[in-house]
């Protein structure tokens, strides 16, 4: 299905309608750069009970490219025009991953028009990871090669080098990405959303894979500890996608809190 959104055309699914007008809506946001195709194990066992809403971001799956980077506020605001369009204010909120960025920043909006009562955050990001000195250090070095590396007067001594390091120091969803896209993450992953966990009222369930490397456990405690009344389920062998390594224990922990 297709529907536009501030002039993108987006790619979504809307699935498990029955004959009840009363049905409870599940409004899913995917990670980075995972289209809504990764996550059917996750989404269709949910369809016999809810309406099931999932869509593209900008820039992935089946949904356009944005014109210029975006902030994590452009994707709330983009979320919340996606709702709209597809008549939806009232849901229960998954997020996974940077998803669970998006998803924060919903709950939390002054003049939000969508009504969320429950949330179920996997593995999300949102919490900054914790620096040593050393890192630190390392970071003004590589900040300082990169203006001798792309200033015309020191790039021929230094910009093979500084492209060497930033290679090395690249992700591979950075170089996977369009032009765009790279500012968009390195906008995003930049993004500190701890300040607005304190003010989630909604019922949260944090669900992490005990073996995350990409937004590890002790995130998952942080959430839990700044979301008031919030409640953190650990999957056993879970990893980044604890759902795949797992799904017997993720769904009866999403079906008891559901």
């Amino acid at each position: 299905m297709q529907v536009t959104v501030s002039g993108l055309r987006v790619n979504y699914i809307d699935n498990g309608r029955g004959p009840e007008d009363d049905r409870e809506v599940i409004l899913f946001l995917h990670g980075w750069g995972a289209p809504i195709t990764a996550y059917r194990a996750v989404l269709a066992p949910l369809e016999e009970k809810y309406r099931v809403v999932a869509f593209d971001m900008p820039g992935v799956g089946g949904t356009d490219e944005p014109p210029m980077p975006m902030t994590v506020p452009d994707y709330v605001d983009f979320a919340e025009g996606f709702a709209q369009a597809v008549g939806i204010t009232r849901c229960i909120l998954m997020g996974h991953s940077h998803g669970g960025r998006v998803a924060v920043g919903l709950m939390t909006r002054e003049k939000g028009g969508l009504e969320v009562p429950r949330a179920v955050l996997i593995d999300a990001a949102g919490v900054p990871p914790r620096r040593s000195a050393g890192y630190k250090i390392r970071q003004r070095l590589y900040k300082c090669l990169r203006v001798l590396g792309t200033n015309p007067l020191t790039r021929p001594l230094f910009g093979e080098l500084y492209e060497v390091q930033r290679d090395r120091r690249s992700s591979a969803d950075y170089k996977a990405a369009s032009p765009i896209m790279r500012k968009t993450l390195s906008n995003v992953v930049n993004t500190d959303m701890t300040p607005f966990m304190p003010r989630v009222r909604a019922e949260v369930l944090l669900v992490w894979g005990e073996n995350d490397t990409a937004t590890p456990l002790s995130d998952g405690r942080e959430m839990e500890r700044l979301i008031p009344g919030a409640g953190l389920a650990v999957i056993q062998g879970g990893s980044h996608f604890p759902f795949v390594e797992n799904p017997a224990q993720f769904r009866a922990v999403l079906a008891a809190f559901l």
